[in-house]
């Protein structure tokens, strides 16, 4: 990624003089240079950055000889003194990617769970996954389109984005009910009293560019249709209607996308989520999640959890579902 970029990045991120950042690198010393030009654009913008790298070879040779007494409270402690993070990856966060022994993997596992618990705590906590092979292999894309992709996404006027969301969220935040219409004579409303709209234009997961919010959970009526309609893990549609009767989406007109829906909890149908799209660097869809909920022009419902983010439904998975229509309110 280049250096420009980066340093657009991390001043969207919201990173401001005199602030301690974690940048929190996964990825081999192969890549450092990634991780050393996050360093660089942090103290360019008056702040401390410390660097702590996740390399997969390097955590398998700690944790394979590890101690219980390694790791204590008096290490995750220190992570109380840092204002924010950027969570920069090369590769998949987490995945160990050896096998260990049973006992020492729990010691792997135990470190990670109870480093992010800290780091969730912080005041901002910026995802940022760096175009790369490893990377493009968990979007389903070939590598060179998600390549570009992302690196387009990335290199938008952030100032200009903010902005705009920041205009949106202002005149959406005057009504209590969303109408989105799609297709031909299909609508679906949504009541949104008492819940706040969310801005990602930096300091959230990136590439960045939406505004969203959390639909009072039994509220939301009506129909929606997609032209075409990506659904991860299951496939790409056609065409597909639902119905949605007191917040939860009850019926397709698809056989494979009904056996889809049979298969989820009811709380994991719930309409959780709507959001729009606002990221102008991005100008198709791909079926990549993370790309096409944020282009600009579209609007993606969710189903599953929303407790994240104002609302009130506990559920294991959130599934984010992209399409084109237009908003009333």
């Amino acid at each position: 990624m280049e250096k420009a970029i980066i340093e657009k990045i991390v001043k969207a991120s919201g990173v401001s003089s005199g602030e301690l950042i974690l940048i929190h690198f996964w990825g081999e010393d192969t890549d450092k240079y990634i991780a050393n030009r996050f360093l660089e654009a942090v103290v360019s913008l008056g702040a401390t950055p410390i660097l702590l790298q996740q390399s997969r070879s390097m955590n398998k040779n700690i944790f394979t000889s590890a101690k219980d007494s390694c790791f204590n409270k008096k290490y995750f402690d220190l992570f109380d003194t840092f204002d924010a993070v950027l969570d920069v990856f090369t590769y998949q966060p987490v995945i160990l990617g050896y096998e260990i022994e049973k006992d020492q993997y729990r010691l792997y596992h135990r470190y990670m769970s109870e480093l992010f618990s800290k780091l969730v705590k912080l005041k901002r906590f910026a995802q940022i996954r760096i175009p790369t092979i490893e990377n493009a292999k968990e979007s389903g894309l070939e590598s060179d389109d998600y390549i570009s992709r992302m690196t387009l996404a990335y290199d938008v006027d952030y100032v200009t984005l903010r902005a705009s969301c920041e205009d949106m969220v202002n005149r959406y935040s005057q009504s209590d009910t969303i109408v989105l219409h799609t297709g031909e004579n299909c609508k679906l409303y949504f009541e949104i009293r008492g819940r706040n709209w969310q801005i990602d234009a930096g300091d959230g997961d990136l590439p960045c560019g939406e505004i969203y919010i959390a639909p009072i959970e039994n509220k939301t009526q009506g129909s929606i249709f997609f032209e075409t309609l990506f659904i991860e893990d299951v496939g790409r549609f056609e065409n597909i209607l639902f119905e949605v009767i007191d917040g939860q989406i009850v019926h397709s007109n698809h056989e494979i996308v009904n056996t889809f829906l049979n298969r989820l909890p009811a709380n994991e149908k719930i309409v959780c989520e709507l959001g729009i799209g606002m990221n102008p660097n991005i100008h198709s869809l791909c079926g990549y999640t993370l790309l096409d909920e944020k282009m600009a022009g579209t609007f993606h419902i969710a189903i599953g959890a929303n407790t994240m983010f104002g609302g009130k439904n506990e559920a294991s998975n959130h599934i984010d579902l992209v399409g084109n229509g237009q908003i009333e309110f």
